[in-house]
């Protein structure tokens, strides 16, 4: 008796262990024709990339449990960029914030503006990036996008979110990891 209980107490350890590790691990994303990768935690979907024209892509990523969608834009550059330090670069990127301002105000968001002192410059993965959250309204609902923009002299890539202000806190400590292992070519 003892020994069956033994094997039965290994059998669930071990089915346990398994079950744990496989839980634990995370999904690999990787798009062969633009050369972007990068690693969701478990439960995350992602679609099949909606390529917008030759080098150009756009991939819906879904959070379990709230739905909330994030895109990544991605462009690949032909002919790539010629290296550049990384203080042009990151003027660079502070222009394209304020044009995405300018583009969203065109679109018809209402009260669309760039939030005081949110741009956040930084490295992922040894390329320049720049994260900053807008705020509009919607409905008469106070909303946020949320962006992050990673370039290299080989592709361009944004990632974006529309949300309730009070939910871009929490949602943003749940997607930084997520964009922090964006790898471009």
């Amino acid at each position: 008796m003892r020994a069956l209980f033994a094997k039965i107490l290994s059998a669930v350890l071990i089915c346990l262990t398994t079950s744990t590790l496989a839980y634990s691990q995370t999904n690999e994303y990787r798009d062969s024709e633009s050369g972007v990768s990068l690693s969701l935690p478990p439960g995350w979907k992602w679609s099949r990339p909606e390529r917008l024209g030759d080098q150009e892509s756009i991939l819906f990523l879904k959070e379990p449990g709230t739905l909330q969608i994030v895109r990544l834009y991605v462009k690949v550059l032909q002919p790539p960029e010629n290296m550049m330090p990384a203080e042009k670069m990151n003027r660079r990127l502070l222009k394209q914030a304020k044009r995405k301002v300018e583009q969203r105000t065109k679109e018809g968001y209402e009260n669309y503006r760039l939030r005081e002192n949110s741009c956040q410059l930084k490295a992922i993965n040894g390329r320049s990036a720049l994260s900053w959250v807008a705020d509009y309204t919607q409905n008469g609902r106070n909303m946020a996008e949320y962006f992050t923009r990673l370039r290299s002299e080989n592709a361009n890539a944004l990632f974006y979110t529309r949300l309730p202000a009070e939910q871009l806190d929490d949602f943003k400590a749940r997607i930084d990891p997520i964009i922090e292992t964006l790898q471009l070519p």
